[in-house]
């Protein structure tokens, strides 16, 4: 007899959909991340029947099955030994498994062209940009000259862009594409490296956004394995209700995904561990890894207990007929929402009811809620080409009271910051806002 001690959790598209669980070993990716917190639930209808006998309990009459899942991982860039001068985010293999999970979860170009578990766990879904051999002609820091149209018409507008000299060096330039006229490609704001260098190359990345395509979530099925060939959960229909990335600085970013289960069993013949595959860990968020935090396009020091969160909401669709009886969900209220504390500082703007700065009247970011002013929040960090990782909401609003607090000895705010509408990139070429991250407004890179 043996006991569950140690523990795997593996996932994969359900692209049945509702009700038929993926029974296909090879289209399983285990994930390199914390013990899951897994809670599972049977519906209990408890009547007060009459039992004809003192003390005797009420009879208790089980419903459906059913049940959360979370699990915390560090983040991951692309795959460990990335080359890509031969590999291209989009190939087989290059892309960690949390960014074809966020895309899954965000809507990105969710469609047709994922009908297999091959193409999901490539990121197809995702935006993806490919390498260009000294592709780039010149770069500012704000706008980068490519080489050609081919190099430039290989980015789309809202993907991130990355050029450097060679894939090892620390100096990379990177950020989000605002505008694309012709070879000269505009970034969102400035990056921290300016690579200003004919000879420098242009690198892929993979860019997940949230799109109108946000309904068409792929019901995932995961199974929760033990060292023992018996020990195994199945949880089908799994649909991820939102995730929580943590931007830190000094520390290496975490997401947390949440997934509602629609059912689960248990299988004595699917158990064993499995060792995941290897993929290049994002680094600490530090300038020394050209990490930046930036807000209405300025470096922004001071930020703390730094968190971005997407949340969505769910209705279940009954059907007598379906297993557990849900044959799908509908989504609702797609919300992305930032929150941290920055401390007061003696330089902070004080604005009237028209805008106008001077001595009394509304906090800065009081004004801002006041006036339903929008800026830009950006997060950029990696320490060379395959450890790239960077988001951006390019119009976030204020949305709650920023509350004073103690932030070790000095006194800050609290800000909880939502995503808004954003409409203000543009191009010269054929991608859209269904098939690329254009005028998005949340969209979040690796590269």
């Amino acid at each position: 007899m043996a006991y569950w001690q140690e523990h795997s959790l593996g996932i994969a598209p359900q692209l049945a959909g509702f009700g038929t669980p993926n029974s296909t070993n090879g289209d399983f990716v285990y994930l390199q991340g914390e013990l899951p917190k897994l809670q599972l639930t049977t519906d209990i209808a408890e009547l007060d029947l009459m039992t004809g006998q003192i003390g005797a309990a009420p009879e208790r009459l089980p419903g459906r099955r059913h049940g959360t899942i979370s699990m915390s991982m560090p983040l991951e860039g692309l795959k460990n030994g990335y080359d890509p001068t031969t590999d291209d985010p989009g190939d087989t293999g290059i892309l960690p498994p949390w960014m074809a999970l966020v895309g899954n979860s965000l809507g990105s170009q969710m469609g047709a062209a994922v009908d297999t578990a091959a193409k999901f766990w490539s990121g197809l879904h995702l935006s993806v940009s490919q390498y260009t051999a000294a592709g780039v002609a010149s770069a500012i820091s704000t706008a980068i000259t490519m080489d050609d149209a081919t190099a430039s018409d290989k980015i789309d507008v809202g993907q991130l862009v990355a050029t450097a000299a060679s894939a090892a060096t620390s100096t990379v330039q990177f950020g989000f594409a605002k505008t694309k006229s012709g070879q000269v490609v505009t970034l969102f704001e400035a990056s921290g490296n300016t690579v200003n260098s004919n000879a420098a190359n242009c690198y892929g990345t993979g860019t997940a956004w949230l799109s109108s395509a946000h309904g068409n979530q792929i019901p995932m099925t995961m199974r929760y394995v033990g060292e023992n060939t018996e020990a195994c959960y199945v949880l089908q229909d799994c649909i991820c209700t939102g995730w929580k990335l943590t931007w830190e600085a000094g520390t290496v970013p975490t997401i947390e995904f949440s997934f509602d289960v629609g059912e689960f069993t248990i299988d004595k013949t699917l158990g064993g561990l499995q060792v995941p595959a290897v993929f290049s860990r994002i680094p600490q968020i530090v300038g020394a890894n050209n990490g930046r935090a930036t807000v209405g396009g300025a470096l922004k020091c001071g930020l703390e207990s730094c968190v971005i969160e997407y949340k969505t909401e769910i209705a279940a669709v009954k059907c007598h007929a379906a297993t557990q009886g849900i044959t799908s969900v509908t989504y609702k209220k797609p919300r992305v929402t930032v929150s941290c504390s920055v401390p007061w500082v003696s330089t902070d703007a004080v604005y009237d009811a028209a805008g106008s700065a001077g001595n009394t009247g509304s906090h800065l970011w009081q004004s801002m809620l006041e006036r339903g002013t929008a800026t830009s929040i950006g997060v950029y960090v990696g320490s060379n080409i395959g450890r790239l990782f960077a988001f951006l909401v390019p119009s976030a609003k204020i949305v709650a009271t920023p509350q004073l607090a103690d932030l070790n000895g000095a006194t800050g705010y609290q800000l909880t910051i939502e995503a808004s509408s954003y409409t203000g990139d543009t191009t010269d070429t054929a991608e859209t806002s269904a098939t690329s991250p254009l005028d998005s407004l949340f969209r979040v890179s690796v590269g």
